[in-house]
């Protein structure tokens, strides 16, 4: 109700009459004279005559702008009229830019987000995966692996090419194994990196700095969460390169299945050697990697990953 407030000069009364009402004296009642709260209110009036209160209707600010009316949303907790700060979101979407969106991943974590997304997808900057580029979401690479809960996708580039692996043959203390059915099984990527980090600056190892200091222009927080695959994740996405090289096209990137890129991995074959991602004869014979002397450089690539 619209309040409008009249000063009498009567002793030193000061009465408050709503615009609906014409001034009466004899009037009395608290309701009738718009005082109409129990409850005190900051900045309010009490009425003369009873316990009631005329408060004044809150203004609202520009930040309550949302009717919390659309698909998945519920209304929120900070009111305003009719308006809402925010609004709550059905299971399996958060509220973000204004609106409820699917819940996406953490990138640079296994969530368990990857089991809702599946190997030759797109991964967005949000953390969500879809089959084709989507309006209003910024493609950052493609997924290539998933295990168990746990996915990674991987740039549809090479970012870095003719780079050596390092120009030290030494052990860093990375995963190592020459036998290529022990290699298959490395997908620890984080204690990888962290050892070659370790190691040495971009200098002395080349390949694996290239990863950390690598972020697309569209998700420039992700820097510092991509990383060399491992051969494990090498290996097994020679399985799905038909599906993988498909997204890849899709992003304008350069496909794998003819051989031509060697990705440079994370594990090592010995202190001299690396494992690298590899479709060719040799490389067929080793499951789809091979490896090189960490100081060799032609035809080998960086392309990084990250895990959502």
């Amino acid at each position: 109700m619209n309040i409008n407030f009249r000063f009498l000069l009567g002793g030193v009364a000061v009465w408050l009459f709503p615009q609906s009402v014409a001034a009466q004296c004899a009037e009395t009642d608290c309701l009738k004279l718009g005082y109409t709260s129990l409850q005190k209110c900051d900045g309010g009036l009490k009425c003369p005559f009873g316990e009631y209160w005329a408060c004044s209707q809150k203004q609202c600010d520009a930040s309550y702008q949302y009717t919390c009316t659309g698909s998945n949303e519920q209304p929120g907790t900070d009111k305003c009229g009719d308006k809402y700060k925010s609004c709550n979101c059905a299971s399996g979407y958060e509220w973000k830019d204004g609106k409820c969106q699917t819940k996406g991943t953490v990138l640079g974590q296994c969530t368990g987000y990857a089991k809702n997304c599946k190997i030759g997808q797109i991964l967005n900057s949000d953390g969500t995966c879809s089959n084709d580029k989507v309006s209003g979401k910024n493609p950052i690479g493609v997924v290539v692996v998933i295990n168990g809960n746990c996915g990674w996708a991987m740039t549809a580039h090479a970012i870095k090419k003719n780079i050596k692996w390092s120009t030290k043959k030494v052990n860093t203390g990375t995963f190592q194994s020459d036998e290529f059915m022990t290699a298959f099984k490395d997908f620890n990527v984080s204690r990888n990196m962290t050892k070659i980090i370790q190691s040495g600056n971009s200098n002395t190892y080349p390949a694996a700095w290239a990863a950390v200091n690598y972020a697309p222009t569209t998700a420039p927080e992700t820097k510092g969460k991509w990383t060399l695959p491992t051969a494990g994740i090498l290996s097994r996405m020679s399985n799905y390169l038909s599906s993988i090289d498909r997204a890849i096209s899709k992003l304008g990137g350069t496909q794998l299945m003819q051989d031509n890129e060697h990705i440079w991995s994370s594990s090592e074959s010995s202190y001299k050697d690396a494992w690298h991602f590899c479709v060719s004869m040799s490389g067929s014979a080793y499951g789809g990697i091979d490896y090189s002397s960490k100081d060799q450089y032609r035809d080998l690539v960086v392309r990084p990953v990250i895990e959502f």
